[in-house]
């Protein structure tokens, strides 16, 4: 990845890339409260002063302020620095993978909805559908002209015992509507299973409007890789949360009432592993699935 960002592209696709993660940055802090990401211009969210253009440069400008606003001197938090570098670095990571083809931009389209995601469920436990529904559009769109490996839908559909052309036009779109399907279905299942058995939400529908999305992204095989990883990264960072709070509970009243609360009852933002197995899948899904046949 050094060498393709040392050339010039992926300079330039790397600035885009920030420019692109700066615009996150206000759609993150302004949609989960159906704010407009147009106007008002940027402003500080402590005191509302209007930020100059020299102090809105990504990255550079949280420096060179030392984390804190001009006027107030607010802290500014790490998570606009860390969003701009991340979309940075996914922008190189795709052009990376898959060279200036359609590809690259179907997934970095990807990778800057997945990221506004990710950190809006962790903020706010919120996954808008101005997010989620033009997604799962472009999803589906952009599998007519970037497909991606339609061999799972190819091997069902022989499988049924028809026979399916090398090359199949709608082939690439039906398994994008698959992914789609397979993917919403499996995790709406889980959540009428769960209601069912508890009379609570298990998984919100913002979830699986974002693996709806995923699945228009991904197709059907790496879908499934989506469905299988989330939930064990989700169980871990639970278990994680679990020791740490009650090793910590012995530290403070407060602390231990937290740690005493029905660790089952706690909200867990699933988004988040979601969109994280959706991006590593993106890279090292093809790979995952070429090691795990050749165990057959």
């Amino acid at each position: 990845m050094i060498e393709d960002f040392a050339t010039v592209d992926g300079f330039i696709l790397f600035i885009a890339g920030l420019a692109f993660g700066s615009f996150l940055n206000v759609c993150i802090s302004r949609i989960p409260s159906d704010e407009s990401v147009v106007a008002p211009p940027s402003r500080c969210p402590s005191c509302r002063t209007p930020i100059r253009w020299r102090d809105n440069i990504p990255v550079i400008s949280w420096l060179l302020l030392r984390r804190r606003c001009r006027q107030c001197g607010t802290r500014i938090s790490a998570r606009y620095p860390a969003v701009e570098l991340l979309t940075a670095a996914l922008f190189i990571a795709c052009y990376a993978s898959f060279g200036w083809t359609l590809l690259t931009l179907k997934y970095c389209v990807f990778a800057f909805l997945l990221v506004g995601l990710i950190f809006m469920d962790a903020e706010t436990g919120l996954l808008p559908r101005e997010f989620t529904y033009p997604g799962i559009f472009l999803g589906l769109l952009f599998s007519c002209f970037a497909p991606t490996d339609y061999s799972g839908t190819a091997f069902l559909i022989h499988v049924y015992g028809k026979h399916v052309p090398k090359a199949v036009p709608w082939l690439a779109l039906l398994d994008s509507a698959l992914g789609c399907m397979v993917g919403a279905g499996f995790f709406y299942l889980a959540w009428a299973l769960y209601y069912l058995v508890r009379k609570r939400h298990g998984v919100g529908f913002g979830d699986i409007a974002l693996m709806a999305m995923s699945g228009a992204f991904l197709g059907l095989k790496l879908t499934l890789l989506v469905i299988f990883f989330s939930p064990i990264l989700g169980a871990l960072y639970a278990g994680f949360l679990l020791v740490t709070e009650r090793l910590a509970g012995r530290f403070g009243a407060a602390t231990r009432k937290a740690a005493a609360a029905p660790f089952l009852s706690r909200e867990i933002p699933f988004g988040v592993f979601l969109g994280v197995s959706s991006l590593a899948v993106v890279f090292v899904g093809e790979s995952v699935w070429k090691s795990y046949l050749g165990l057959y």
